[in-house]
């Protein structure tokens, strides 16, 4: 039901009677301002609306579309805003979308497993033979830190790679890279724990963030 509200509202925002809703009112001022692809948005809705029960992925893959089709479309719209159209700058965001998406599902993966939902791909619980029963149970098993390895590591190989790219960018476009600083900086600290999800570290508050987003502005570096 709210996703189809979502549905609906885009297509009154872009026929110009959006409905009397904080959000859905801000979407139709802004487009007042800067032209946006309902495309973006359409994709994310779609996207969210397949996945509405978190369903386990099977693939890593599988992750890596999910976060192309909701993060990284956000992350385009960005750079709509911005009046930016470059095809570099496009291959890169979609490369941090990725990574953001990736990551979340990692920051999030104690929630969700008090929630009996698994969001690591089922390719790779059955690669080091982790027991649902005994996540669940317990919220731990062997084998976990390295299934989160190999997670992080698709994770970080996306960041590595919109890195590569960063001289081939819009110095305008830069703002909208920042978007990656928060995850690169957790994967950071998820590699420090020894990738135990469950370590009380990665729960502290970053209040290094606004420096190290700072930093990276003036580097121009992610």
């Amino acid at each position: 039901m709210r996703m189809q509200f979502w549905s609906d509202a885009i297509n009154n925002i872009f026929k110009g009677n959006p409905p009397q809703q904080p959000i859905a009112l801000a979407v139709a001022a802004a487009l007042k301002e800067c032209p946006l692809s309902r495309m973006w948005f359409k994709r994310i809705i779609t996207e969210r609306t397949t996945n509405l029960d978190d369903h386990q992925f099977m693939t890593i893959k599988d992750m890596e579309s999910y976060s192309e089709n909701t993060a990284s479309a956000l992350l385009y719209l960005q750079l709509e805003s911005l009046g930016i159209k470059d095809v570099n700058a496009d291959h890169a965001i979609s490369h941090i979308g990725k990574m953001i998406g990736i990551t979340t599902f990692l920051r999030s993966f104690p929630f969700h497993l008090s929630q009996k939902r698994l969001v690591l791909p089922a390719q790779i619980t059955a690669k080091y033979n982790l027991s649902q029963e005994d996540l669940f149970r317990n919220g731990r098993a062997e084998g976990l830190e390295d299934a989160v390895f190999e997670v992080a590591t698709a994770a970080n190989d996306h960041l590595l790679t919109a890195r590569s790219m960063l001289k081939q960018i819009p110095p305008e476009a830069f703002p909208v890279l920042l978007s990656a600083v928060p995850s690169a900086r957790f994967l950071e600290k998820l590699e420090s724990t020894n990738f135990n999800l469950f370590d009380p570290k990665l729960l502290r508050k970053d209040w290094k963030l606004p420096l190290s987003l700072w930093a990276s502005y003036r580097r121009r570096q992610i």
